[in-house]
């Protein structure tokens, strides 16, 4: 597909990633459109808790200033064969679709990546962004722009870990963590034929993740309170389970998550902090441990996570939206860990 004449504004808002990790509220260029890729008019932008990352240091952007915005769903112009205003997720890797690992569903490992976008290009916290051709997933009428921002990033990344664990029907496993992610992995995973154990910090999140899949429950608000987890995971399961999904990143919760998998169980590390993983490799070697590290997903995963979507299997939890005004404090409200769901930005 070749790229045609499009209407686009010559000036957009953006929120710039600056020094500091400030955030800055800009008017900047439209950018220009390579061959091969497409703009996007931004409909909505999901706030990931890497967005914080970002904010705190622990992420490195690789060029200040950047527009951060990794999740975004929009309106598609200027590409023969679509029509204006097709609807599209985006994939945020930049893969090149044909190395070993493209072709295995493991496009985030791409051999010859060009980076993300939100992370090493400018993302969807702005009225348009361009984006490679090749990553314009569509989006049906049935899924709102909210819902597949947010598929592009936590519904693609559980779809992916699950594949990568392995799940079979009727396994016992933990999901540790319940934001945007956890309640991703509860669905996906019961979808799979799991028996799930959601583990929250509070009472709201672990009733929303019940809704929406998990056969059983615990509210965890302290970290002294994981040294219990192992027992009242395989009091609660019927027995240890098999597959142990970290979305915390914790010392206390990772130990937690060795201590309660099954001989032969699966640790699935995908949400992490400053802290590192601790554990003396005797203690796996003795129970013949997986450790598991998951990390975005495949473009496959993206389509896979909009189809169940669209039969209404994988419900995108919206915890509340903001113009790009409200974007500092939607990204600051991460750190308290009581948002429900996901916050989008959304552009008229």
């Amino acid at each position: 597909m070749q790229l045609v004449a499009v209407s686009v504004p010559a000036v957009m808002r953006a929120a710039e990633l600056v020094e500091g990790g400030a955030l800055r509220l800009v008017e900047r260029p439209v950018p220009g459109v390579p061959d091969g890729w497409s703009p996007v008019r931004v409909r909505a932008a999901g706030v990931c808790g890497t967005e914080l990352h970002f904010l705190e240091g622990l992420l490195d952007p690789m060029g200040i200033p950047r527009v951060l915005g990794h999740e975004i769903a929009g309106e598609v112009d200027g590409l023969r064969g679509r029509s204006p205003g097709s609807r599209a997720a985006v994939y945020n890797v930049m893969n090149c679709g044909s190395c070993r690992y493209c072709d295995t569903n493991r496009d985030r490992l791409c051999l010859r990546s060009k980076g993300m976008i939100g992370f090493t290009a400018d993302g969807g916290f702005a009225e348009y962004v361009i984006v490679p051709e090749r990553n314009l997933v569509p989006l049906p009428e049935t899924v709102t722009f909210e819902a597949g921002a947010v598929l592009a990033c936590s519904g693609m990344s559980a779809v992916h870990a699950v594949r990568l664990a392995g799940i079979g029907i009727g396994d016992p496993v933990v999901v540790n963590g319940i934001g945007g992610v956890g309640l991703m992995l509860t669905q996906v995973a019961a979808h799979a034929g799991a028996t799930v154990l959601a583990v929250a910090d509070d009472r709201a999140k672990l009733d929303l993740a019940q809704d929406l899949g998990a056969r059983a429950g615990l509210v965890i608000d302290d970290p002294d309170g994981y040294e219990a987890l192992p027992a009242a995971a395989a009091r609660m399961l019927g027995r240890a389970p098999d597959v142990f999904f970290e979305v915390v990143g914790t010392r206390e919760t990772m130990r937690a998550g060795f201590s309660c998998l099954a001989p032969g169980g699966s640790f699935v590390q995908i949400g992490y902090t400053r802290q590192p993983l601790d554990i003396h490799p005797g203690a796996l070697i003795k129970n013949e441990l997986r450790i598991l590290t998951s990390a975005a997903g495949s473009k496959n995963d993206l389509e896979t996570a909009i189809a169940l979507a669209a039969r209404g299997r994988l419900k995108a939890v919206i915890a509340g939206s903001t113009d790009l005004d409200g974007l500092e404090a939607a990204i600051l409200s991460l750190k308290d860990r009581r948002v429900l769901g996901r916050n989008v930005v959304t552009f008229a």
